[in-house]
């Protein structure tokens, strides 16, 4: 079984463990929330059913799903990211189930779960077929997968062999073709685009180039019956 961060699981969590506050306090899901709810209703539904969030960070889809009635288990390697997840968990008052570990090492029972979300993850990851793969085997047939991300930087060297010690292939951000392309291998159908929902351009600009919006894309594709 391949793995998804074979090398750069800690240095990462590392990354994120020094940012957290920075980046719960600016993260779109708490500025445009009612836009991103408004998505994942339509995308997901709000009949209850078993969510996994995969690389949960600070709770984005974790909490949004849990708001609508699902039942949500959210894995993360980062303990500060998770301790605010936690906080904003407490605070909305929402039974969550928080996983300190990394995708490779949560030991997720197979077709366990109903949804499985990835917002912003794909990026960070040294292998994200492996991510796909691991979303497939959780998923219960006809289960749905539900991805988020966007292009970040559009200048940027990928530097991230010196930062987290291996290549990152999407280190910049991912297009929505290049994640249509990594469902289409992982064996995935029936993708549906749900960004018309999301009014203007909710994480502002390109970060290194202030004059391009940051394009971004949310997605979801149907597991296997």
């Amino acid at each position: 079984m391949e793995r998804v961060a074979p090398t750069t699981a800690t240095a990462m969590a590392d990354h994120w463990n020094s940012r957290a506050w920075k980046f719960d306090g600016s993260a779109s899901h708490r500025r445009d929330a009612e836009s991103w709810r408004a998505v994942f209703e339509a995308a997901l539904g709000n009949v209850p059913r078993d969510v996994t969030d995969l690389g949960c960070g600070t709770g984005a889809c974790a909490l949004l799903a849990a708001s609508i009635g699902h039942r949500v288990r959210a894995v993360d390697g980062s303990v500060e990211m998770l301790a605010h997840a936690r906080s904003a968990a407490v605070d909305a008052e929402l039974d969550i189930q928080f996983i300190n570990a990394t995708m490779d090492d949560a030991a997720l029972s197979q077709v366990s779960a109903d949804i499985v979300t990835l917002r912003n993850v794909l990026w960070t990851l040294e292998n994200p077929p492996a991510a796909l793969s691991l979303a497939r085997r959780i998923l219960r047939p006809g289960g749905k997968l539900l991805i988020s991300d966007g292009l970040w930087f559009r200048h940027r060297a990928n530097d991230s062999r010196d930062v987290f010690g291996a290549n990152l292939p999407f280190y910049n951000g991912l297009t929505e073709a290049d994640a249509r392309h990594l469902i289409d291998d992982a064996g995935f159908g029936e993708v549906e685009s749900w960004r018309h929902l999301m009014p203007g351009d909710p994480y502002g600009a390109v970060y290194d180039d202030p004059n391009t919006p940051i394009a971004f894309f949310i997605l979801t594709a149907i597991a296997p019956e």
